[in-house]
Order: structure tokens, then sequence, then C-alpha cells
């Protein structure tokens, strides 16, 4: 704790989220730009691409650069409108919920992905299950008959969301899409608030199969150079949720390094993204802005899964803290490549840092509240 300096828990109160929910706001309603092939979600391609008439009405996923971002931004919208109901931008999140969560869009993803073979699996089909069930917790009428209608979709990606975990040979370690951990964390997000015996089940096997063998996490390789997700965290987070705690310390002391340690270094040091001004790079300097923000969630995680006199339970919530505040302070130099996306990481922080539905007042602001 020493060379680590004191830092105030940073707080997501109701002005930093009247500015998230701005981020999502800003583009669900834009649809995705055109790919440079055919075949793809949203466009058609003739003599040129095009969209096809009455997409708004037979999709529900369309805006926010792709399909996944519409996914999670979506699930932004009903975290930030049940935490804070009386937020100024809170009906008009409803009403794009209503919008994009209608009965005939959803039915129109249903038939999409019913051909669409592997597109967005697993990380937006995990997305999709577990933005289910956020609308299922939510005590609301309107809310009600969204999750009704998600459904049908969300047991489809149920059923093939099974198979692949049960199948899946080797897990991937990337820090980024594909990471197999993070989307096995999606999920289980979904089963605490929605029980699905199958899928959540699929997940503990399939975690403990590719995992539960694994040693010395290379701490030094992070953070990769477009990283959003710390590998080494992200499966420390899944380990502690499947094993139960007394498996999980013997695994993570074999799987972390000791916080004091050489090894460990590369875990203390925030993201810093200050260097990187180049327009090229605004799509990896958003990714590593994110990152920021998931290291701090996942490192809160961790700390619940110890027991609460563990040495590294203050640790990981401070570095929680360094972490979130250098994600604060860079959250909009990335322009739209961040803002379709950053608040999702920013509220899954915050229903972490704050698990209740008693969010606390804020103590910190976001810059740039006007950036859209």
């Amino acid at each position: 704790m020493k060379p680590l300096p004191a830092k105030s828990a940073v707080v997501i109160g109701s002005a930093e989220a009247t500015s998230i929910a701005a981020f999502p706001l800003s583009c669900i309603d834009h649809p995705q730009a055109a790919p440079e092939h055919a075949g793809a979600y949203l466009w058609a391609f003739g003599s040129k691409p095009f969209i096809p008439e009455g997409y708004d009405k037979s999709r529900a996923f369309y805006g926010c650069y792709d399909w996944h971002s519409a996914v999670n931004s979506l699930w932004t919208m009903a975290v930030l409108t049940q935490a804070y109901p009386d937020l100024p931008l809170a009906p008009l999140m409803r009403e794009k919920l209503k919008k994009h969560l209608g009965k005939s869009n959803l039915a129109g993803e249903l038939s999409f992905f019913k051909q669409a073979k592997d597109f967005e699996k697993p990380y937006g089909y995990a997305w999709l299950i577990k933005l289910h069930a956020e609308m299922a917790r939510w005590d609301n009428a309107d809310a009600k008959v969204m999750t009704a209608d998600l459904s049908p979709l969300r047991d489809f990606f149920s059923g093939r969301l099974v198979d692949y975990f049960n199948e899946l040979p080797y897990a991937t370690r990337s820090g980024i899409h594909q990471n197999t951990a993070f989307s096995m964390n999606l999920v289980l997000d979904a089963t605490e608030l929605v029980p699905d015996p199958p899928l959540h089940d699929a997940v503990v096997r399939a975690a403990k199969r590719m995992f539960q063998n694994d040693r010395h996490c290379p701490t030094a390789y992070e953070p990769g150079g477009a990283d959003f997700l710390s590998p080494c965290l992200t499966e420390a987070k899944l380990m502690g949720r499947v094993l139960g705690q007394k498996a999980f310390l013997p695994w993570l002391d074999q799987f972390l390094p000791p916080t004091g340690s050489e090894e460990f270094k590369p875990l203390t040091t925030a993201v810093d993204v200050k260097g990187i001004t180049s327009e090229d790079l605004l799509a990896g300097k958003s990714h590593l802005i994110g990152l920021a923000w998931q290291r701090a969630e996942a490192m809160l995680a961790i700390a619940a899964l110890l027991p609460p006199t563990d040495p590294r339970v203050p640790i990981f919530h401070r570095l929680a803290t360094i972490n979130a505040e250098q994600g604060l302070a860079s959250l909009t130099q990335a322009g739209y490549l961040g803002s379709h996306w950053l608040g999702t990481f920013v509220a899954m922080y915050m229903k972490t840092a704050a698990p209740t539905d008693a969010i606390p007042s804020a103590r910190s602001s976001v810059p740039g509240a006007s950036h859209p």
C-alpha cells in the first residue's frame, strides 16, 4: 500500500450519470456504417450499399457503430434509468428502450440470427442475455413487456451458447471481444438475476475445464496495444465466482503474483492515454480508456470474493480507484470511437462499486459533460 497514492473512491452520481447517459443516446438511432462487403447485419448491396426500408421496425440493435455496442448501450440506459429514475434524461432513455425493443424489432432480430451463423457469438450473445436480465429485474410495466418480447431471442442465444461452451476446445485469453472469460462473466451476471441452469452449468463446467489449472498469469504482457480487457483480472474474477472462496484462494495465490512483487507492478500502473494523439489511433485509445474502467471493476469484484481480512482487499480497492480516476479523466478523449461504448463500462463499474439500487451522491465530475 505504501507506494500507492491515497485516493477517495470515484463515485458515479446523478451529475455523472447525466453525462454518461448522453453517450448512448447520441448514437443509438444512427445506423451503423455500411461494411466493405455484402452479407452483414443491416445493409443490403445493389449498385451501391443501401439500408432496406423499415429497418427501424425490423431491427433493434442498429445504432452505436456496431451490433454489440447497440446492445450494451441499451443495457446502459436500462441501468441508469433504474438507478436514477428522476434523471432529466430518464424519460428519453425509456422512450429509446421502447422504440428499439419493440415486438416487431425483436422478431426481426430473431429471424436474422437464425441464419446469421456465428455473427456476434459469444460476446454479443452474452451482452443480449445480460440486457434481458437487466430488463427482467425492472419493476415497470413497460419493462415487463419488453422483457417478454426479448425472451425468444434470449432463449435462442442461450441454447446456442450452451452448445458453444460445451464444445469450445480452448479458451481465448486476449484483451478484446473474443476473451472467453469476459463473455462467461457477462452470462453469470445474467443468470444470477434470471436463473438458467443449463447455461449457468455450461459456463461453470467450461470455466473449470479451461482455467482451473492456469498458473502464473503473464502480467508483464498487460496492457496490449489496444486492449479494453485485462486477461489476468478477468479470468481471476470468473474463477472466484465458479470455484467458491475455499478453492479460489489457493488458485488465486498461484495465478496472480504477490501484490508487492515485481511481477505485479504492471497492474499497479493506471492506463495513461495522454500521449496517444494520432487520429488513426483513436479506436485503440478508446479501448485503453475502457481498460481503466474494466480493471477498476474487476479489482472491486475480486476484492469482494476474498475474505474481508485478506491483505489484498485494500490494495485492490485502492488500485480500482486509481484506474477509475484515470478512466474518468480521459473519458471523452477518443471522440465518437469512445463515446459509442465507454458509458457501458462506466456503468459496469458503477454497479460493482455500488451494487444496491441506492446509488450514492456524486463526489466527482465527468470532464466534457456536454460531449455527445
